[in-house]
């Protein structure tokens, strides 16, 4: 039996992947340009984010305007076995692995960044609330990370994402969620 957190997660899914692709980049860039236009986002000298795949918000106008601006970016590493997530230093060029689902990461030998190195974290997630929690993927990842985490932590959510439901103990919500008309 699926719980409450699986059947929304689905859901919203489900409802991410009807929005044209077109559609869907150009809503991302624009949650992309007001996360710039925060102080956070000046502030920050080092960020992390994700390499994003459709149907999350596109990053890869994050990671080029890190960049731009002289920004370090770091993305994260996994390791499945101990559900531990590090932050890995990424430059344009640098080789990247494809792991679990198809997503690309850092290699193990790129330059691990610790975690009062970072300034910003860009949260990845399915699902947001009022309280600015979040329902990820499933793999616990981040809520594992932002329980230690002392920096600032940021989501962007689409309508589609923003709806109702109770977290769980272990849950930890990010400081800022940037919504669509909000």
């Amino acid at each position: 039996m699926m719980s409450e957190k699986q059947e929304i997660r689905n859901s919203v899914l489900e409802e991410l992947h009807k929005i044209d692709r077109h559609l869907h980049r150009t809503r991302s860039l624009h949650l992309v340009g007001q996360l710039f236009a925060t102080e956070e986002w000046k502030e920050a000298q080092t960020i992390a984010t994700t390499l994003a795949r459709h149907p999350e918000i596109a990053t890869e106008a994050i990671i080029l305007k890190a960049l731009q601006e002289g920004k370090q970016i770091v993305l994260p590493r996994t390791y499945n076995a101990t559900k531990e997530m590090i932050f890995k230093k990424y430059s344009e060029n640098d080789a990247l692995e494809k792991k679990k689902l198809s997503l690309l990461e850092p290699l193990e030998t790129a330059e691990t960044v610790s975690p009062t190195d970072i300034d910003l974290v860009v949260v990845p997630g399915v699902v947001f609330n009022a309280e600015n929690y979040r329902i990820g993927f499933g793999g616990g990842f981040y809520d594992r990370f932002l329980a230690d985490y002392q920096g600032t932590s940021i989501s962007l959510c689409l309508d589609e994402q923003y709806h109702s439901f109770q977290p769980e103990a272990h849950d930890i919500p990010v400081t800022f969620l940037i919504r669509e008309n909000q």
